[in-house]
């Protein structure tokens, strides 16, 4: 947070006196003198209040506890996350900001409330020797939580990579090493009511969170040993042993008022206060000073004395609400109702009034990247294979079990006339499990369209345009676990939305002219994504699917990995729906996962080239969360 300062300026008057002789009085006759002329001090004119209008389609309802102003609300709204945000600069600025820089999402959560992001240069980051004994809980080989005892694959201390990584027998001594991270808050950082804030405030946020039963209980939660306050600005957060993460900002917990509640209070009795709902306390540039059902005005916190960019000569933020549509939220801004117009309107689904808008000239249209990335995910190996020593005894052919076939399929897909078409070409097609702006591959090594070669990898695998016509579908001669003649010929999964309808129909023509048959099945939310074994993606019982994920705590490459296939041993419970295993995969994204800061950029490019080459899913692209801002924003 910005550092919080009160500077409070005493005038101190000196008044002269004058004393007389005690000697007899003479008369003094005073010289003429000129009369001053006083002349009155200016006045100076008090600056009106600089005011910026955010126009939203919802807002949060005051006194409802599912509206709730508290930073740990994890069902939060996006308006309610937006206001958070502004009342605490943390963990990230609202979407309507400017661009920030080339710093990392966890670094650039973290310099807003603390002196510096910890690096292991300094030695605030490091990684320490410890001795594990029998029966305590570390990390292993793949990033997994498990209990020390013999046949456990470790990294003994000093070891990175992958080829140095022992099986323990459960006896001989044994070192880890151990993350430790600590954090330093800036200085003068203040509750909105005036009390300063330490790390304690910190450390009684992590309590909340990490009690079992908390909702907020997570990733963080899970894999953190040891969070403690080591004075009033120094925190200290510790690892179990053998875990390691470049994802800073995680083991942060952002401050709550300890002072406001009682030291034993429980996650439940502190999210319920009324104060989040009321007169929410804040330590960021801004703090609330009205909640009205159409309107929320945020004003400066007078005990904060830093900004948010783009907000440096911004004296209060009106969140107002427009809820006609994006047509009566574009009529607002030219009439100056609002400076902005945010995501809230769906632009996306209003390409003829964004082009409106574009060619006004006044106003501009920005866009940001969007957290949940569509792709393409192959049934490479469904649960019904699980018992079966060849799958070509399947009900299902093993269409996709062999690597050319999902390389010349992702060759295949027009994935820019997609966006073009979609998106309206404001996003490139991820070149991996990440966008462009945060891959590390180099240039030409991500998926690249390229209808011949994807025909040529297809002819590899063995699948045979046999009639010449790759309007009809190719059948089998000689792929593998699969019977000849079979013909190509697979169905694609997919929701009920406009955009997954739309992007089904563009797979469906890029595939055909590759002779790919593609039968597009469309089936609500609810049967899509039930729980398997009966869920057809989460029962691992599908050809193809659209689908969408949210972003993992660890690399998206995650997704995929051997030990998250929902299967009946784990009551079908994991994301790698695809049901895909191989070693040097698993092994390069769990390299990646358990990286330092230092490590993760080389340990990342080698677990998207992994990605790349396997190719579980076709990467597709997130849709841009886009804001419209007037010109005097």
């Amino acid at each position: 947070m910005r550092k919080a300062t009160i500077v409070i300026l005493f005038l101190l008057l000196v008044l002269a006196a004058c004393s007389t002789s005690a000697e007899e009085p003479v008369e003094v006759i005073p010289e003429p003198t000129e009369t001053p002329v006083i002349v009155p001090s200016p006045t100076p004119t008090e600056r009106p209040p600089v005011v910026k209008t955010v126009c939203t389609t919802s807002l949060p309802t005051r006194f409802q506890p599912s509206d709730a102003l508290f930073p740990y609300n994890n069902t939060a709204s996006e308006s309610i996350s937006r206001i958070v945000s502004l009342l605490y600069g943390y963990p990230q600025p609202p979407a309507f900001l400017p661009d920030q820089d080339t710093l990392t999402p966890s670094q650039s959560a973290l310099r807003v409330i603390l002196e510096k992001v910890p690096n292991q240069t300094d030695g605030d980051l490091r990684l320490e020797p410890v001795p594990v004994r029998r029966g305590q809980t570390l990390v292993d080989e793949n990033g997994q939580l498990v209990i020390a005892t013999e046949g456990v694959r470790v990294r003994p201390s000093g070891c990175r990579e992958s080829d140095c990584v022992i099986t323990w027998d459960g006896i001989a001594p044994l070192e880890m090493d151990q993350m430790v991270v600590d954090f330093a808050l800036r200085g003068g950082l203040t509750w909105s009511d005036g009390t300063p804030l330490t790390a304690a405030d910190s450390v009684f946020a992590y309590r909340l969170n990490a009690a079992p039963n908390a909702p907020g209980y997570g990733w963080a939660e899970e894999h953190t040993q040891g969070y403690s306050a080591l004075d009033d600005r120094t925190l200290t957060w510790v690892g179990y042993p053998g875990f390691a993460s470049a994802d800073l900002a995680r083991f942060f917990w952002v401050p709550l008022p300890a002072h406001q509640f009682s030291p034993d209070a429980g996650f439940e009795e502190v999210a319920g206060a009324e104060l989040w709902t009321d007169a929410p306390p804040s330590f960021g540039q801004f703090m609330l000073a009205e909640w009205h059902a159409e309107e929320i005005l945020l004003v400066r916190n007078p005990h904060h004395d830093g900004v948010l960019p783009g907000f440096a000569d911004v004296d209060q933020v009106r969140l107002r609400l427009i809820d006609e549509g994006a047509q009566a939220g574009w009529e607002a801004l030219q009439g100056g109702t609002c400076d902005v117009l945010d995501a809230s309107f769906n632009w996306l689904g209003e390409p003829a009034l964004l082009e409106e808008i574009k060619a006004a000239g006044d106003y501009e249209v920005r866009k940001h990247p969007g957290e949940s990335w569509t792709q393409l995910v192959f049934g490479i190996q469904p649960a019904e294979y699980d018992a079966l020593n060849n799958p070509i005894f399947a009900a299902r052919p093993n269409f996709f079990g062999d690597v050319r076939t999902r390389q010349g399929i992702a060759a295949c897909l027009d994935r820019q006339a997609m966006q073009d078409l979609l998106v309206e070409g404001m996003v490139a097609p991820w070149p991996s499990f990440l966008p462009n702006e945060s891959s590390r591959l180099d240039p030409g090594m991500g998926i690249e369209q390229n209808p011949e070669r994807g025909m040529s990898l297809l002819e590899e695998a063995g699948w045979l345009d046999h009639d010449g016509d790759p309007a009809t579908p190719r059948i089998a001669n000689s792929v593998e676990s699969v019977f000849n003649e079979t013909r190509f010929s697979v169905s694609l999964m997919v929701g009920p939305s406009a955009f997954h309808q739309d992007l089904a129909v563009m797979i469906q023509e890029s595939l055909g002219s590759c002779g790919i048959g593609v039968d597009v099945q469309t089936m609500s939310n609810a049967e899509l994504y039930a729980p398997g074994p009966d869920g057809p993606l989460f029962g691992r019982n599908f050809d193809l699917a659209l689908i969408a994920w949210q972003p993992l705590p660890v690399p998206d490459c995650g997704l995929y990995v051997d030990w998250v296939i929902p299967a009946s041993g784990n009551d079908w419970i994991g994301t790698n729906i695809a049901g895909f295993s191989e070693v040097g995969y698993d092994r390069a994204c769990a390299a990646a996962g358990l990286a330092t800061p230092n490590e993760y950029g080389v340990l990342l490019a080698q677990a998207e080239a992994a990605f790349v080459e396997q190719l579980p899913a076709v990467p597709l692209f997130a849709p841009p969360r886009i804001e419209v801002l007037g010109g005097s924003w």
